[in-house]
Parts: structure tokens; sequence; C-alpha cells
């Protein structure tokens, strides 16, 4: 199996079943527009997927450049995996849930493992986005003390969490992995969808 054209050549495709779409190069942003409502069993048509592991590849020739059997997707700007089909650009994980489920999910898809790009069936769930919120992993790019949940006040170590929309002070510590501790040990306490 090799990857599709999608990773590397830009071209584009006409086919009754899929419509006219242009195949980017990782170079090249994969947009999400608005989703039609594309039925399971056109997107069986158009795909095989393995939930086992989580990869689509191509069940028809779109182009001259894509085989049958090639992986279908291309990375967007977030990680998130994303293929193109009736003119229309879906991410993968929404596809997985469609091609399992028979039906579009109600809510968020969040991957239970924290990866993005990991779009095995057992990784996938539908969440609110309290919930999707609520299974990060590492913290945000304006913390300047490497741990969730951590800040530097008073020269010690404050741990905190936002529950129901409340934030509650944890505690001072001497080091910002005692309160990094401290703030995972109250995460898995009040976040019901946190996996850490």
């Amino acid at each position: 199996m090799r990857l599709s054209a999608a990773f590397g050549l830009r071209s584009t495709y006409d086919d009754p079943k899929i419509g006219v779409f242009n195949v980017y190069s990782l170079t090249t942003k994969c947009y999400s527009r608005p989703m039609t409502e594309l039925t399971a069993k056109e997107l069986r048509d158009i795909l095989a997927y393995d939930a086992n592991t989580g990869i689509f590849t191509w069940a028809i020739r779109p182009s001259r450049a894509v085989k049958i059997g090639d992986i279908a997707g291309c990375p967007d700007e977030r990680g998130y995996l994303t293929i193109g089909i009736k003119r229309r650009v879906y991410k993968a994980h929404r596809l997985a849930w469609l091609y399992m489920t028979d039906k579009w999910p109600i809510g968020l898809i969040d991957h239970i493992n924290g990866i993005k790009s990991d779009n095995k069936f057992d990784n996938l769930r539908v969440v609110d986005e309290s919930g999707n919120s609520q299974n990060v992993r590492k913290p945000n790019k304006r913390n300047k003390s490497g741990f969730m949940g951590v800040i530097f006040y008073q020269n010690k170590w404050r741990a905190s969490i936002t529950h129901k929309g409340k934030t509650h002070w944890l505690g001072d510590f001497p080091t910002p992995e005692e309160a990094h501790q401290t703030y995972l040990a109250a995460k898995r306490k009040f976040h019901a969808t946190c996996t850490l």
C-alpha cells in the first residue's frame, strides 16, 4: 500500500461518485467546509476503513495519480487527518464514526488517547465541548510553567482546576511537579472524560 497522491502531487479529478475535487500537497492546508449529508453507503462506496488501524484507503480510483488501495487523507494545520469527498473536506475521525455507526456524530469526536491522527474506532468517542476540553493532555501555549493547571504565584507554584465553570484553588507548592500532581488528582476526580 502506498501513500495517496494527496501527499505530494497536485491534481484535479472528476468522478460521478465524488465530484470534482483538488488533491492538495502536504504543504497546502486542507480547509474544512460545512458538511453535506454524505451517507454511510456513499462513504463505503468511495473509501474502505480499517477500524483496527484507523486508516482510510480509496475503494475507487478518483484520479490517474491515485490507485485503489492508496491511503486517503492529509493532515490539516491542527494535526487532524482530512479527506476530500464530493467537493467537501471532512475530518477523518468524523468519517470513521459515520462508517462504523451509519450516523453522523452528534457532538464532537474525542480521541481518547489524545493523538489527533489516531482514528482507530476504539479510540473515538462522542463528547460535548466540555468533555473534549477535559481530555487535553498538554498545557496551552500561554502556560509558562510547562504544566497543566499550574502557575507561578508569589514565589510558589499554585495548582487550580476549573470545574462546572468555576476555578478551584488546590494549593501552593514548593515545586511545579508537586502542584501538577495535585492538579492531575483533581482532574481525574472532577473531569469525567479525562483519560490521564
